[in-house]
């Protein structure tokens, strides 16, 4: 049985015609009609890969095209909506807006562009010049300029998002219809919350003529009927929505870190602590001792009852992690949080304090002041092991791999530790068998003494440099970054690998974007470019300045170098190949930086293209790409989603990218 051009038809005539499904059934229907992969387009379905499909309240799919034909969803706009041709999505739209995750419906009846924009999605708002604090937290719809104008729509008007026969159509409502519609959502809901696009698809499969004339906005419908919305969710009357969030990020924590329930508890709470303080940082005015002294009184009890943990390292350690992505602001937090707790946790608790003071000032970018900490909390206890990693991640900048080794061994690491492996491929032993002034073992043609018995010449660190500004992106505030340009890199392959994602992310075109086009390698300098040997800081500006091109290979000589001209400017550079993997062949195409390794010019991030890459390439580095419109297009994917920022699936990367 052969596969058929499109499963996707399968998949849309079985859904409609039969109505929502659960996946089981699915795959037995996509399999009757000739699809030999069912579960290809089952992972499709979970990671909302360009489908129009929503899973209802029970777990069934729903083909939404069928369900919302001709149905219609209001919103009362905003002035800033009005100004910037914006419709705010949570909760009003949520239920017809999925659509638009999907190419079909990323353009409206009249041909003109809509996009699903999420907050944080710097690139697109950029792009479509929307300011980042107009948008709601639940993202919006960005219309075609102009078409609130179009419609004569001013502050407070109602707006309509209808599916029609041929597409989304915008239109201006004048009068609101009587609905039973808020009721309907109030019997369906039940005692806990319900996402309200599953709630709204789930009643109108049960009502064909429900929101097909246009009525108050979902969230005035709900709200008379004293339902809650918070978020994405609505809420029954009298439910305790902030305990069933709790404890649901425990559930959470738990499973992703592999916690036990209690340890998950208290890691929540600490971070709730941890919030708390953030936001009393934020609306105080006064001093940071009296912020401290304030939620002391506030949440003493608290603090009494579950700060004793930190001194647990891995209990520690996850609360740094899960801090990080709130950048300077929730350094504070920690810092204050580190301070409300070191009087009220026993002796032994409190190195794991000082050591978050450490950690707070590393992400304000105080490296001397990190280290500063770090000493003292090993003075506080020469044995707890995180003071004790990072002074050995401070030795290997300075390029100390044996002091960087002794601390790794007094910390209990492992003898795999990424780190450990590192440093014992930098190690310098001492020659026994060679006089100073003999020839350096290595054929570099200098005397022992002035190359190898000093330590590594430069062009040996290439890799150890790299490398520490690969552990600055993978333990510092680039995991949303990281995970966007993975989704790109893997978006091909995803369906046919459970794993491709967390193999994107280990990908070394994946980790050097994030680097140079992203911006972390220009953050690893300013804030630990200190600590680094003299000659790997001038190597590393260097690098910092090399851009990313496309090249053609000219000449191969032999198997030392290659000539290779610059598309773009027509420059030709002799790089050297003997490092390289990949074969290279005369007039092959590739996309690389070519940047100096202390000794001369090698390819860096080498990736091979095709001719039909090679204009849309050269054009997209030329005006200055961003890591995930780069991997994209690299990756055989010009046209990207939207919603890069906010559909990338969860999975856990340990790996790196390499020279």
């Amino acid at each position: 049985m052969t596969e058929p051009l499109d499963p996707i038809g399968p998949l849309s005539k079985i859904l409609t015609e039969r109505g929502p499904l659960v996946e089981d059934d699915i795959a037995e229907y996509l399999r009757e009609a000739g699809v030999a992969d069912p579960a290809r387009i089952l992972r499709r379905l979970r990671l909302e890969i360009d489908l129009p499909a929503g899973q209802l309240i029970d777990g069934r799919w729903a083909w939404l095209p069928a369900v919302l034909a001709g149905r219609v969803f209001t919103r009362r706009v905003t002035e800033p909506e009005v100004s910037f041709d914006l419709l705010n999505i949570t909760p009003d739209l949520a239920p017809i807006a999925a659509l638009c995750d999907s190419a079909p419906y990323q353009r409206l009846a009249d041909g003109s562009a809509v996009h699903y924009v999420m907050r944080g999605d710097d690139r697109l708002l950029c792009q479509l010049d929307i300011p980042a604090d107009v948008v709601d937290a639940g993202g919006v719809l960005a219309l075609a300029a102009g078409t609130f104008e179009a419609l004569g729509v001013d502050d407070g008007d109602l707006i309509g998002l209808r599916l029609g026969d041929v597409g989304l159509v915008v239109e201006r409502v004048s009068s609101a219809t009587e609905t039973t519609a808020g009721a309907q959502l109030t019997a369906l809901l039940g005692t806990q919350p319900e996402r309200v696009d599953a709630l709204v698809w789930a009643v109108c499969l049960a009502n064909p003529t429900l929101f097909t004339k246009p009525t108050a906005p979902l969230s005035e419908l709900v709200a008379e009927h004293g339902l809650t919305q918070r978020g994405v969710w609505l809420v029954p009357p009298d439910f305790n929505f902030t305990r069933w969030v709790f404890t649901r990020e425990c559930e959470q924590r738990a499973q992703r870190h592999r916690l036990a329930d209690d340890d998950a508890l208290t890691l929540t709470t600490l971070l709730r602590l941890h919030r708390l303080m953030v936001m009393r940082q934020l609306h105080e005015s006064r001093p940071d001792t009296a912020t401290v002294e304030s939620a002391v009184i506030e949440f003493g009890d608290i603090m009494d009852d579950f700060g004793h943990a930190v001194g647990d390292p891995v209990i520690a350690e996850l609360l740094a992690a899960e801090t990080v992505q709130y950048g300077r602001l929730g350094a504070g937090g920690l810092r204050l949080l580190a301070d409300a707790l070191a009087p009220r946790v026993p002796p032994s608790a409190r190195v794991a304090c000082q050591w978050l003071r450490a950690v707070a000032l590393e992400r304000e970018g105080d490296v001397a002041g990190f280290e500063r900490e770090l000493l003292a909390a090993e003075a506080m206890d020469g044995q707890w092991p995180l003071p004790l990693l990072d002074l050995a991640g401070i030795a290997s900048d300075r390029g100390d791999a044996e002091t960087g080794l002794a601390l790794l061994r007094r910390a209990g690491a492992p003898a795999d530790h990424p780190l450990a492996c590192l440093l014992q491929l930098h190690r310098v032993a001492p020659r026994t068998d060679l006089g100073r002034n003999a020839p350096c073992w290595c054929g570099s043609g200098r005397k022992y003494k002035t190359c190898h018995l000093r330590g590594l010449p430069l062009r040996d660190r290439v890799g150890w440099l790299y490398h520490k500004a690969i552990q600055h992106v993978l333990f510092g505030d680039w995991t949303d970054l990281r995970h966007a340009v993975a989704w790109e890199r893997c978006r091909s392959t995803i369906l046919d690998d459970d794993d491709a994602f967390n193999a994107a992310l280990a990908d070394p075109l994946v980790i050097d974007t994030v680097l140079f086009e992203g911006g972390a390698f220009d953050e690893f300098l300013t804030v630990r470019g200190a600590l680094l040997p003299e000659d790997e800081w001038a190597l590393a500006q260097q690098w910092s300045l090399a851009e990313r091109s496309v090249f053609e290979i000219e000449h191969l000589h032999h198997d030392r170098s290659a000539t290779a001209r610059d598309v773009r400017t027509g420059d030709r550079h002799e790089v050297g190949v003997r490092m390289m993997s990949l074969p290279l062949q005369p007039g092959q195409l590739v996309c690389a930086r070519v940047a100096t390794d202390g000794a001369g010019l090698q390819f860096f991030a080498l990736e091979p293209i095709s001719p039909q890459q090679r204009d849309p390439l050269t054009a997209l580095l030329a005006f200055g790409a961003d890591p995930v419109e780069l991997v994209a297009q690299l990756s055989g994917g010009a046209e990207t989603s939207d919603r890069e920022s906010g559909r990338t699936p969860g999975g856990e990367g340990d790996g790196a990218g390499s020279l």
